[in-house]
């Protein structure tokens, strides 16, 4: 008998696998509910390759098919997810962000997973609590020799989420000072990193925007007042300090800082595109051809750039339909810490192009 063919391919959205209760995370049990879920309604969870075949060449693909992203990189994925998407037989793509991924040897190994052996590692629940009693985000990332292990072994493939997930000042405009718990996000902060007492300028994807620059002499009168240290920074709460800072704000006033220029806009990008793509080929030992925005966000600009650097299939954070050769935006949707028969039944709308349009479009 003929097989059927994917006519559209319902591509997952998951971020954290642990037991802390988040937006965007799923615990172990109910990941592995999604999983059993899906097998036993006979969809299986494809590898980023044969995704790849289909999006950009429309080579064609079994009926039921569907493919699982993780974005940015958390161990969690590989300790947790990867034992039991190999149980069920599911395959999927982990999109890394490659600056947090860092040195030291892999704390465990696929086979060791696949065996049940409990690896000595860190808690990789978050977010923790400091002794000053603030949430901070610890988050614990994969290391290159994991990254490289989870390559190997095929049943998580990696690609990228650019070289730091960084974000941008979009203006001059701010609402008070950029304070220790503004920590609690994990991919916050523009490449001039967190800097306490700074005008708390608003941000956003740094892939879309045209960048505020913050006057490096602000930037140094801030830091000779303000202490950079965190649990010093958490003192800082006097009258005398905060007035201090909001004179140091006033003599900035209408010399704030500066938008960048379209060739410093090029050359920022191109470090996080392009850079971002030599940094994990450099990690893996191969050709990377597949790119998930950060935020799901990107302007013109950086679409050309990705494509100049080789990118060939771009993943977004929109919901929809993925018919075959349809590589520029890849539509995702959000895995819930919903049950197994909800996950089901939103692949099967999106596996059927009028069908999941039509959805798109009443949700959106």
């Amino acid at each position: 008998m003929k097989q059927t063919a994917t006519k559209s391919l319902p591509v997952l959205m998951y971020h954290y696998v642990n037991d802390w209760a988040g937006a965007i995370t799923v615990s172990p049990r109910r990941f592995e509910e999604h999983c059993r879920a899906l097998a036993e309604g006979g969809w299986r969870g494809i590898g980023l390759a044969e995704a790849e075949a289909f999006l950009a060449r429309g080579e064609a693909l079994p009926e039921k098919s569907f493919l699982i992203t993780f974005d940015d990189g958390f161990l969690d994925n590989y300790l947790h997810a990867l034992p039991i998407l190999n149980k069920y037989g599911h395959r999927a793509a982990l999109f890394a962000v490659v600056s947090r991924i860092g040195p030291g040897e892999a704390r465990a190994c696929p086979e060791d997973l696949k065996r049940g052996k409990s690896p000595d590692i860190p808690e990789v629940s978050m977010p923790r609590e400091d002794a000053d009693g603030a949430f901070l985000r610890r988050d614990v990332f994969l290391n290159r020799e994991e990254l490289r292990a989870m390559d190997a072994d095929g049943v998580i493939t990696p690609a990228s989420h650019a070289r730091g997930h960084y974000a941008v000042f979009t203006g001059p405009e701010y609402g008070g000072a950029f304070l220790p718990e503004n920590l609690s996000r994990t991919f916050f902060h523009t490449d001039l990193g967190p800097v306490f007492g700074l005008p708390d300028f608003k941000t956003g994807p740094g892939l879309l925007h045209r960048a505020f620059l913050p006057n490096p002499d602000l930037v140094q009168a801030v830091k000779a007042l303000v202490p950079q240290d965190f649990p010093e920074m958490r003192r800082f709460a006097g009258q005398r300090e905060r007035a201090e800072l909001a004179g140091i704000y006033r003599s900035f006033a209408g010399k704030m800082g500066r938008f960048e220029s379209d060739a410093e806009r090029a050359q920022r990008m191109r470090l996080e595109i392009t850079g971002g793509r030599a940094d994990l080929e450099d990690i893996l030992g191969r050709k990377v051809t597949s790119l998930c925005w950060p935020w799901g966000k990107y302007c013109p600009e950086a679409m050309e750039l990705a494509r100049e650097a080789g990118f060939e299939v771009f993943f977004t954070t929109r919901e929809g339909v993925n018919p075959p050769k349809r590589p520029l935006a890849v539509r995702r949707f959000k895995a819930k810490d919903k049950g197994g028969a909800w996950l089901t039944s939103r692949v099967f709308v999106y596996s059927r192009p009028l069908l999941g349009r039509l959805y798109a479009a009443a949700r959106f």
